[in-house]
């Protein structure tokens, strides 16, 4: 079974950054029923009725009504009959579809017996009774041959016997021809030679076993049969077109008894489809540890893990815990201290959840992301003639819905800093009023005072004055907790003190000691008293604070 996202529902760069298709392998199980099933973004309803089918479904695994190892055994086992629908629809079944469907729902009826703690209608198991009945009936051998009568039978026999006989008169031809022209025949096959020797072209030419001509510069060499064996053949099509003919007027009778059963028959297959699909995707789900969703309260991800990083990092992996809210949700911090991968692992989760999958988590409560839209760091679009920040704009004109997940990364640093600050304020006053869950990161330290919205900040590292100066980036983030932390309102004056650790950070690193002076005297003639940040107005920091932001960034 292999999993795949229907096209466009996440951009091919994301889709490879974030490497949905390695999390989409672990589902790669050998089930011929579902060779490959197409994964469509879930509406609110349809996704909350899938996932409270596979909590059902789990629980009753939990409680040992459902032995889900067995059930997988008998699922990779089971064939599929998509082959043969439309001739069961249009009653034109032929002999080797039986075997297909009779294989089909004798392993049906044996998966119904192991799901006797999460049954199907009893009409259904009924119809599939009748269609093995039928074709016990009328077939043998497994379903593989239809069933002959005494007359059919001796019939079969004796076309047997002729074909057994034509086989040892035709092998023994073979060999003549070959003792006699040195070439090694297979009837019914004629042989071509490119550019025979005068020797080779007079042994053939003179065989009477064979004919030989020349066209377009190669020979054709083919059979030239006795009359013995023409005969054997003749006979040998006469039994096998009286065979033809009682096999129609039984497949006909086969086709005419089962005809009834078709739609309850169809209608079994699509519910035997999805059900195998929920049965892997709780087999994966408890195999590597995932979670399912419940769906109430506010947006909650515990112990959240982005696949594609923690391979990378391993041990050193820090999950991720996040609490939003309906409305405006901001993350505040320094560089390099992870906010943009807890906006891709949201992002992640959120999608993961709209196709109906499991997710790498301990717990996710939500409500169900039937919309999910992000906006990352852009160069701009030079196909549609848009700056980057023209680019941020185009996307705030997309219809957001009620409950929509908004998320975007590093709001409107795609201009200059008085400007931005005061969009990302603006913006942030207007979706805090909204029932969506509106999610960005920031530098701009405005946004810690723009009322209700529920603030983060990511945890930092803590400069000392006796670190390595020369540190290597690598180095830095050996050092970062990566760890998520709302801001209280008590708070906001410490918060602020973000705004310098861009510059402290720069001074540890290699760069020209020329620069590294400069940064400090800029940073001793700006500093001002922090704590009085807290509760100012966005004009009020635009005085104090623009021209820092400006350094900084």
């Amino acid at each position: 079974m292999k999993l795949e996202f229907e096209q466009n529902v996440v951009s091919e760069d994301l889709y490879h950054e974030l490497d949905f298709s390695s999390y989409l392998s672990q589902f790669d199980l050998e089930l011929p029923l579902l060779p490959s099933v197409v994964l469509h973004p879930m509406s609110r309803e349809q996704g909350r009725a899938h996932f409270e089918r596979l909590s059902c479904l789990e629980q009753k695994i939990d409680e040992g009504k459902l032995p889900l190892n067995e059930l997988m055994v008998q699922s990779r086992q089971m064939p599929s009959p998509d082959h043969m629908i439309s001739f069961f629809e249009s009653g034109t079944l032929e002999q080797f579809h039986l075997l297909t469907l009779g294989q089909f729902v004798s392993r049906e009826l044996a998966l119904q017996e192991l799901e006797k703690g999460y049954p199907v209608d009893e009409a259904s198991r009924e119809s599939l009774r009748s269609i093995e009945s039928t074709l016990k009936t009328h077939t043998t051998k497994g379903f593989s041959r239809l069933r002959l009568g005494d007359g059919e039978e001796q019939l079969y026999k004796d076309w047997e016997a002729v074909e057994k006989e034509l086989k040892i008169k035709l092998s023994q031809y073979e060999r003549e021809i070959q003792e006699q022209t040195g070439l090694k025949m297979i009837y019914p096959y004629p042989k071509e030679i490119v550019a025979p020797s005068s020797e080779k072209l007079s042994r053939i030419q003179k065989c009477c076993l064979v004919s030989a001509y020349e066209t377009s510069g190669v020979f054709r060499v083919d059979y030239r049969l006795s009359e013995s064996i023409e005969n054997f053949i003749r006979k040998k099509n006469l039994i096998a077109e009286r065979l033809e003919e009682f096999l129609a007027e039984k497949l006909l009778k086969v086709n005419k008894e089962l005809e009834p059963f078709f739609p309850p028959f169809g209608l079994q297959v699509r519910k035997r489809k999805r059900r195998t699909l929920d049965y892997s995707l709780i087999w994966v789900k408890k195999h590597y540890g995932l979670c399912l969703p419940s769906f109430h309260g506010a947006c909650h991800l515990s112990q959240a893990i982005l696949p594609v990083l923690h391979r990378h990092q391993r041990e050193k992996y820090v999950p991720l815990d996040l609490e939003l809210r309906r409305g405006a949700n901001a993350l505040y911090g320094a560089n390099m201290t992870g906010k943009t991968t807890v906006l891709k692992t949201l992002f992640f989760h959120l999608t993961t959840i709209r196709m109906g999958l499991p997710v790498p988590a301990a717990s996710v409560s939500l409500s169900f992301p039937e919309q999910v839209e992000i906006h990352l760091k852009t160069a701009g679009s030079i196909r549609r003639n848009l700056s980057s920040f023209g680019d941020e704009l185009q996307f705030f004109t997309k219809k957001m819905g009620e409950k929509a997940y908004i998320l975007v990364d590093e709001l409107f640093q795609t201009t200059d800093p008085v400007s931005g600050a005061k969009l990302s304020s603006i913006f942030l006053e207007v979706f805090s009023q909204k029932s969506c869950y509106f999610f960005c990161t920031s530098h701009y330290s405005e946004v810690l005072d723009v009322p209700e919205v529920r603030l983060f900040r990511m945890a930092d590292v803590a400069i000392q004055p006796e670190m390595d100066p020369d540190i290597t980036i690598a180095d830095w983030l050996e050092k970062m907790p990566f760890r998520l932390e709302p801001i209280d309102p008590s708070q906001i004056g410490e918060a602020l003190q973000t705004g310098e650790k861009p510059l402290l950070i720069a001074l540890h690193f290699p760069i020209p000691e020329s620069i590294k002076l400069k940064i400090r005297e800029r940073m001793i003639n700006g500093r001002h008293p922090l704590k009085s940040g807290a509760g100012r107005s966005s004009e009020e920091h635009c005085k104090g604070n623009c021209r820092r932001n400006t350094e900084i960034h």
